[in-house]
C-alpha cells in the first residue's frame, strides 16, 4: 500500500497512453481529443469551480462579478476569428490582471503591470502572440497542468523519489516526441477538412514565428517541423483532459448532484450535436467553453503558482495554509 501511494498511477497511466497515442496519430487524436473529450472537460470544470465560488473570494471583485466578466468576455473570444482586432490579447490580459488581485493587493504593483501590458501591446509585438495565442493554449493545457502536478508532489510530505516521476514524464514526454521521426499515412479529407476550420490558422501562426512553412495538403504530416508540433499538441491536450477526468479523490465525481449531471450531458450533447452539423460551428462554441474555462481558472492558477513559491522559498507553513485554503476536496 505504501508503495502504492507513492505514485500517482492513473496520472502514469494517462501520460503513457497519451504518448503512444499521439505518436501513433497525432491529427487525429489531437482533433478527437478537443472535440470529445474537450467540452466534457470545460463544463465538468466549470461546474467544479462553481461550487469553489472559483477561488475568487480573496479578488478585488465578488465571484459573481468576475464569474459574469468572464462569460462576457469568453462570448468576445470566438469574435477574434472574424474581425482579427487582437481581442484575445485584451481578454486574456485583462482576466490575467484581474484575477492576480487574489494574490496581490498592492495598487502601485497592480497599475504598474497594467502599464506593462498595454506597453506591450503597441511595442512588444511577439508578447501579443504570447499572451493572446499560448496563455489559453499551451500555457494552460501544459504549464499549469504540470504546476499543479508538482504543486501536489511538494504536498506530499514523503521524501520519495517516485512523486516526481509523473512531473518528470510530464517534461520528458514532450521532447521524445520532438524528437521522434515516424512516417504516416495522408490524412484523409475529413481530417485536413476539421485541422483547417479549427487548428489550420494556430499552426499556420506558429510556423510563422517558428519561420517555416506549414501546408494545408495530404503532405501535412510529411513535414517533420509540423508532425512534431501536432505530436507535442496532440500529447498535452489529450493529457490534460485525462488528467482531470482521473481526479476522483479531489473532484469526488459520486457527490455531483444528478441535476447537475443532467444539465451537463445535455450542454454537451448540444456541442457534440453541433460539431456533426458544422466543424466550424462546433469550433466556434468550443472555444467560447475553452476560453471560459480557462478565464475561471486563472484565480486557482495563481493561488497554485503562490503555493510552489512558497515551498520552492523554504515557508512551508504558510504554502500549507495556501494547499488548504485552496486545493481543499469538493463538498
Amino acid at each position: 500500500m505504501q508503495a502504492a501511494r507513492r505514485i500517482d498511477w492513473p496520472d502514469l497511466a494517462a501520460l503513457l497512453l497519451s504518448g503512444v497515442l499521439a505518436a501513433a496519430a497525432p491529427l487525429q487524436v489531437f482533433l478527437l481529443a478537443y472535440a470529445l473529450l474537450g467540452p466534457f472537460h470545460y463544463l465538468t470544470e466549470i461546474a467544479w469551480l462553481r461550487k469553489k465560488q472559483f477561488y475568487f473570494r480573496e479578488g478585488l471583485i465578488s465571484s459573481r462579478s468576475y464569474l459574469l466578466l468572464a462569460v462576457g468576455m469568453a462570448v468576445l473570444a470566438p469574435l477574434e476569428y472574424i474581425v482579427k482586432r487582437d481581442l484575445g490579447f485584451w481578454i486574456v490580459a485583462s482576466l490575467l490582471l484581474l484575477s492576480l488581485t487574489v494574490w496581490v493587493r498592492n495598487v502601485y504593483a497592480l497599475g504598474a503591470l497594467a502599464v506593462a501590458v498595454v506597453a506591450a501591446k503597441y511595442v512588444l509585438r511577439p508578447w501579443i502572440f504570447f499572451i493572446a495565442i499560448l496563455v489559453p493554449t499551451l500555457i494552460h493545457v501544459y504549464f499549469f497542468t504540470w504546476t499543479f502536478m508538482l504543486s501536489g508532489a511538494l504536498r506530499d510530505k514523503r521524501a520519495t523519489l517516485m512523486k516526481w516521476v509523473n512531473p518528470a514524464l510530464l517534461v520528458l514526454i514532450p521532447i521524445a516526441l520532438m524528437g521522434v521521426r515516424l512516417h504516416y499515412a495522408a490524412p484523409g479529407g475529413l481530417w485536413l477538412r476539421g485541422e483547417a476550420a479549427s487548428f489550420g490558422a494556430f499552426h499556420a501562426y506558429l510556423a510563422n514565428h517558428l519561420q517555416h512553412s506549414l501546408k494545408m495538403d495530404a503532405t501535412l504530416l510529411q513535414d517533420p517541423v509540423v508532425a512534431a508540433v501536432i505530436r507535442v499538441f496532440a500529447f498535452i491536450y489529450l493529457f490534460h483532459y485525462l488528467n482531470w477526468f482521473a481526479k476522483t479523490e479531489l473532484l469526488q465525481w459520486h457527490r455531483i448532484a444528478p441535476r447537475e449531471w443532467m444539465g451537463i450531458g445535455v450542454l454537451y450533447a448540444a456541442t457534440v450535436a453541433i460539431y456533426v452539423w458544422s466543424f466550424r460551428a462546433g469550433f466556434i462554441v468550443a472555444t467560447f467553453l475553452s476560453m471560459l474555462h480557462v478565464l475561471l481558472e486563472f484565480p486557482l492558477n495563481w493561488h497554485t503558482l503562490r503555493f510552489v513559491s512558497l515551498r520552492l522559498q523554504g515557508k512551508s507553513t504558510e504554502a500549507r495554509a495556501q494547499a488548504n485554503a485552496t486545493m481543499q476536496p469538493v463538498a
